[in-house]
């Protein structure tokens, strides 16, 4: 054992009790290993008379955080109870103990507050408290900045491999890892790295699997015609139809392998997937909450005493016979005493609440009256167009700076012009987003919808339910209703129907061709009140 260790710091004497705690990140690099530490340690408490009580080990754990470091969070925890806490812990260097200041600096204290000493074997603190505590800052940043450049040495190796086509990682099914030596480490050993290839076999199953899912295929039937080569249980598919691999990207890296299918396949599935009750976007028609639910009223319908969502639940009637029935949410989850709202009988507020829109919110008074106050809301239009001009120059400065990121990353390959690049295309989708709202206003403010029209698009309005009602399953009603009502509060006997229109289907109205669903909708602010005799 070498003489170069820190002698034990004043307070930490002979037949002092010591924990030791033991840490390496799992690297071939490392320069003591756990069991090398261990060794160590056992050799200095014997030298200098110490009697090592416990022994805590995270192998293969970052020091950059507490995170995942078991053995590190146990012996936190333990020396609380001041009948085990020992006098000191050993570590090797204080980069075994933190590489993260912050964490550091806490963890000591922590233990230094409770009368626990912190000792690193290797690292030299002075015996003055206060040159100590210097130094120790200071080897506390140094370790921080030693992880902060190994991490960005790692990262940059990564991108260097993943650049010439090389995938560090486990290919996604329907692509094999094919190893590949590059050279050979500074010990010897030859460097293997991986390319992924596409499997001879299951890739074909991958092209029929996203050509089947395309054309409207479920998950089901996709199992079978793929003979359960891909995957066995259909709940394994949804991750599948959104892996980029297949287009051939490493994480945001085009062109990095083999693509096995096209981007038309691609986005055909995606607008497979978006029109899927159960993934479809977040606040659309096909939102789960609103659509995949069974009932009519789930997932917009709130408590007329609290503002609780409703839950639809079925419980035993009159005779025994099956109930169905809304309840508020939160006296459902937290009993009586959350709420004094009551029951109410499903089929008798799903009649009231769709009857109240046939006859009452599609009706010319209605529209007409709400038509009226949406534009007087729109009334300067020179505002909306300085808004449209002012978002279209700035849709012309983002492709400018697109194309620049673009033409860096061709010809440097920067990771941050990368980063730069997907963060303008995002702020592209959100201006073009915003153009298509500014222009549907425009075109509110500008256009008269004559009495014509709206009898016209009411009466499409009307059909379309007639024919849902007539053959339509309880998904197809929800989303029709969905049109008209973006909030309801259900009382015992009565309800608040907030209701809307859709615009798109308004302004295509004048060629008589509206469409179904609109994207801009113009809001009626004022409540329909509906009252229910409720059986008792």
């Amino acid at each position: 054992m070498t003489d170069q260790y820190s002698p034990p710091p004043p307070g930490l004497t002979a037949g002092a009790h010591v924990w030791a705690y033991l840490r390496d990140s799992g690297g071939p690099s490392q320069e003591q290993s756990v069991d090398q530490q261990e060794k160590e340690i056992l050799a200095y408490c014997k030298r200098h008379s110490l009697y090592l009580v416990k022994t805590f080990r995270d192998v293969a754990r970052s020091g950059g955080s507490v995170l995942g470091r078991d053995e590190f969070i146990a012996m936190l925890e333990q020396s609380e109870d001041e009948s085990l806490r020992p006098q000191a812990i050993l570590i090797w260097n204080f980069a075994r103990f933190a590489r993260d200041y912050n964490d550091s600096v806490f963890y000591k204290a922590t233990l230094r507050k409770r009368g626990v000493i912190v000792h690193s074997l290797t690292d030299q603190i002075p015996a003055d408290d206060f040159a100590g505590r210097i130094v120790e800052t200071v080897i506390n940043l140094a370790n921080e900045e030693k992880r902060r450049q190994t991490s960005r040495d790692v990262k940059r190796g990564l991108k260097s491999l993943v650049s010439k086509g090389f995938a560090p990682g486990v290919p996604p099914r329907g692509y094999i890892a094919v190893k590949v030596t590059i050279g050979e480490r500074r010990d010897g050993v030859p460097r293997i790295v991986s390319k992924w290839e596409p499997d001879p076999v299951l890739g074909e199953y991958v092209k029929i699997a996203w050509q089947l899912r395309a054309a409207g295929k479920s998950y089901q039937e996709i199992t079978k015609a793929t003979h359960g080569k891909l995957y066995t249980s259909p709940n394994s598919w949804h991750t599948f139809f959104k892996n980029k691999n297949y287009l051939g990207y490493y994480g945001e890296i085009p062109d990095h392998h083999e693509p096995l299918i096209t981007f038309e396949l691609w986005h055909a599935v995606e607008k497979q997937r978006e029109s899927h009750p159960l993934y479809g976007k977040t606040g659309s028609l096909n939102h789960p909450r609103r659509v995949g639910n069974p009932r009519i009223l789930s997932g917009f319908t709130y408590c007329l005493e609290c503002g609780a969502m409703m839950t639809h639940t079925i419980a035993k009637g009159i005779k025994k016979q099956p109930w169905k029935h809304y309840i508020c949410g939160n006296k459902d989850r937290h009993g009586k005493t959350a709420c004094s709202s009551r029951r109410v009988d499903a089929k008798n507020a799903e009649a009231q609440i769709i009857n109240t829109v046939l006859n009452k919110v599609l009706t010319p008074e209605y529209l007409s009256e709400v038509i009226d106050d949406t534009k007087k809301q729109l009334a300067s239009t020179a505002e909306i167009e300085r808004q449209i001009a002012a978002e279209k120059r700035t849709l012309e400065d983002l492709d400018i700076a697109i194309q620049r990121n673009l033409n860096t990353i061709e010809k440097t390959g920067s990771p941050a012009a990368q980063d730069r690049l997907k963060q303008r295309e995002n702020d592209k989708a959100q201006v073009i987003g915003k153009l298509e709202r500014l222009s549907l206003q425009l075109a509110t403010a500008q256009t008269e919808i004559t009495p014509e029209a709206m009898d016209i698009i009411l009466a499409v309005w009307l059909e379309q339910f007639n024919t849902l009602k007539e053959s339509g399953t309880v998904r197809e009603i929800k989303a029709w209703l969905l049109q008209f009502i973006f909030k309801i509060e259900l009382g015992y006997n009565r309800a608040k129907i907030f209701y809307t229109y859709p615009m798109t289907d308004l302004l295509n109205s004048r060629n008589a061709s509206p469409l179904y669903g609109g994207t801009f909708f113009i809001r009626g602010e004022k409540t329909a009140m509906v009252v229910v005799e409720w059986r008792k």
